[in-house]
């Protein structure tokens, strides 16, 4: 098997590792922490009605799926950072200005679109190609400490935002988490962030060629049954497990049970997501990718069940672990696969395609959440086709049949190799 060299020049491969998830700590999740937080105080301030907060937010995340997708393409045409820079630019800034806001509700959803059309670049999908590129050996662990990052950010920016809006107030939380939104994410892709020599050069050729690397996305989505399963799987899971980690306080507290209990549980859920990101990783490397995701999403319709239909203490701790198991396990699963079923200068649009989705898929869930309580008033009802999604994209996963192209990403012989001995080799 061909390896890649640890060494990069002078600098360890392990460097775009860490500042990826540098940039991911500092991400697109930064933005859900910051409207819930400081939601409560600019609405007060402007004497807006709440859904002015939660209209910018869908507005931002419609705008952030787009930019994903057009990120994906730009990268596989002129590499990870030219398109990156204006974009970290963008999102940062489009933070810091937040801090300025007059009272008005035009100027307030102008700054969403300005940060989520630039959010792309905070989002995984540059990272994930440049760590995909430089890894041959260890590629699932590499991810999976990447993707830590975007859990991280989850897990203690809640803590930063509340220190900083106690400490002065929420127009300086917005441009202190802004001015470090702009300034680590820019630094890293202008002095750090770079894939290797072949691939550049591969790039290059292509483009004085008049063309873009890699096959097309349209050939891709034409040809390939492996996009159309990955995509929904990954849809249908984001919509499980984003869809329910939107509703535990509420849903947890409508059974009688304490608040401190009910965002204890969204804290483990979130410290789960983290660990399995690290775990699933790790796994990606010995075991066939679509056993490890089928195996998790199972666990993970146990957990819904769990969650959903519990009162006992045990059950919905468990149940929160099982679903913050899926939900890190998603991001890494289609990081992962994507590497192997697609062609290298293919990568970054794929996974584009599969981010995007992995977004609308949360959107979704929160929505078909929200109607089933609307509907039934209470959430159990939706136990049914939740578990049914789930189903559903494991079969989609077992569906994906061997391996494409080998860690080296050289194309494999259809029918040379099965899963079992594919997962061999990767070990």
């Amino acid at each position: 098997m061909t390896t890649t060299p640890a060494h990069t020049g002078h600098l360890n491969r392990w460097w775009y590792v860490a500042t990826g998830f540098l940039t991911l700590l500092f991400g697109t999740a930064t933005v859900n922490v910051l409207f819930n937080i400081l939601g409560k105080p600019m609405t007060e301030e402007f004497g807006w009605s709440r859904d002015v907060i939660t209209n910018g937010f869908s507005i931002e995340t419609v705008f952030v799926g787009i930019s994903i997708i057009v990120l994906g393409v730009l990268v596989d045409r002129y590499g990870p950072r030219i398109p990156t820079l204006p974009m970290t630019l963008g999102f940062g800034i489009g933070l810091m200005l937040m801090a300025v806001i007059p009272n008005s509700q035009i100027a307030f959803y102008a700054l969403c679109v300005l940060i989520g059309a630039s959010a792309g670049a905070v989002n995984p999908v540059a990272h994930a190609t440049v760590v995909s590129a430089w890894f041959v050996d260890r590629r699932g662990l590499a991810l999976g400490l990447l993707m830590a990052g975007s859990g991280a950010c989850g897990v203690l920016m809640p803590y930063l935002a509340n220190w900083l809006v106690g400490l002065i107030d929420w127009r300086g939380t917005f441009l202190v988490i802004g001015a470090l939104c702009t300034a680590i994410p820019t630094a890293v892709y202008a002095f750090v962030t770079k894939m290797p020599a072949d691939y550049e050069r591969e790039r290059v050729a292509a483009r004085s060629e008049g063309r873009t690397a890699g096959e097309s996305l349209w050939r891709i989505a034409r040809t390939s049954r492996q996009f159309w399963l990955l995509c929904a799987a990954i849809f249908l899971v984001s919509s499980a497990t984003f869809g329910l980690m939107s509703q535990v306080v509420p849903m947890t507290t409508d059974k009688g049970i304490d608040k401190t209990l009910a965002v204890t549980l969204l804290s483990v859920l979130s410290l789960s997501s983290v660990a399995a990101r690290l775990g699933v990783g790790y796994l990606l490397d010995r075991i066939f990718a679509s056993f490890v995701g089928a195996v998790i999403f199972a666990l993970c319709a146990v957990g819904v069940i769990l969650l959903i239909s519990s009162t006992s203490s045990p059950a919905l701790f468990l149940g929160a672990v099982l679903i913050g198991l899926a939900l890190g396990a998603e991001g890494d699963v289609a990081a992962y696969m994507t590497s192997r079923y697609f062609p290298k200068h293919s990568y970054s649009r794929v996974l584009g395609c599969v981010y995007f989705l992995f977004a609308m898929g949360s959107a979704a869930g929160v929505f078909l959440l929200g109607q089933v309580y609307t509907i039934t008033g209470s959430y159990t009802a939706s136990i049914v086709p939740i578990v049914a999604m789930v189903v559903v994209a494991i079969v989609c996963l077992l569906a994906m049949g061997s391996y494409r192209y080998s860690l080296d990403h050289q194309e494999i012989s259809v029918d040379s190799e099965s899963p079992a001995e594919q997962a061999a080799m990767t070990s």
